[in-house]
């Protein structure tokens, strides 16, 4: 990742008006407040952009959009359904990189216009231990799962940079395409099946495992 995309991408709006003002947002005035929600809205206009011309993922990306970007950078369909619900007609994904075993769950959101949210699951061996540094900074959701031969785990939210933090990751090391740990938590539900009483998540990610490709079912089992 180059110097200015780090920028971009580690630019916090709401920080920034907090020093400016020398103060924590929950003591900021209505002007306060309302310098820092403009700051906030055109410092994210800005890097949704940026984001954009180097073909990379951002917060108001459009549905299509994000999907062709995926299938553009190795990913494969394993599962797609439509969502009906109050009145809306959206979808959920899993898609999947069988080189990489890399793993993407996602939802739409107002009529398939737009990313509602999505998570992005894998393993990266670091290349040596010098690296491993460079790995933390990058891992997001994760942490290391064999110390000896430098495995972590990592995960995701696709909605913004999410492929400007894959490149940095992979000049520290290698995407595995089998999980070294073979009972990781993972999330496969879409936001209606989270409003069923008493619903079971390791049940529901275990069917919908169950109705994707083996390739995809290699990445996460091993088999």
């Amino acid at each position: 990742m180059d110097e200015l995309t780090e920028k971009i991408i580690r630019k916090d709006a709401i920080a920034e008006t907090e020093k400016a003002f020398g103060k924590h947002w929950n003591e900021f005035d209505d002007a306060e407040n309302m310098f820092m929600l403009s700051h906030f809205v055109a410092s994210n206009e800005r890097k949704g952009d940026y984001l954009a011309s180097i073909g990379d993922t951002y917060f108001r990306m459009s549905w299509d959009d994000f999907k062709n970007l995926l299938i553009r950078k190795g990913f494969v369909s394993a599962l797609e359904y439509d969502i009906n619900h109050d009145g809306d007609i959206n979808q959920f994904i899993i898609y999947y990189n069988p080189i990489k075993g890399l793993i993407v769950t996602a939802g739409s959101y107002w009529n398939n216009s737009s990313i509602n949210g999505g998570t992005l699951y894998g393993e990266i061996q670091a290349n040596d231990e010098s690296d491993v540094r460079d790995i933390f900074t990058w891992i997001s959701t994760g942490g290391c799962i064999d110390t000896e031969k430098l495995i972590f785990e990592t995960s995701h939210d696709v909605r913004e940079g999410l492929f400007s933090r894959l490149d940095a990751l992979e000049t520290a090391g290698k995407f595995l395409p089998v999980w070294t740990n073979k009972n990781r938590f993972l999330w496969f539900l879409d936001y209606t099946e989270t409003k069923i009483e008493d619903y079971d998540y390791k049940q529901i990610t275990k069917e919908k495992i169950e109705k994707c490709p083996d390739e995809l079912k290699k990445i996460i089992y091993g088999r």
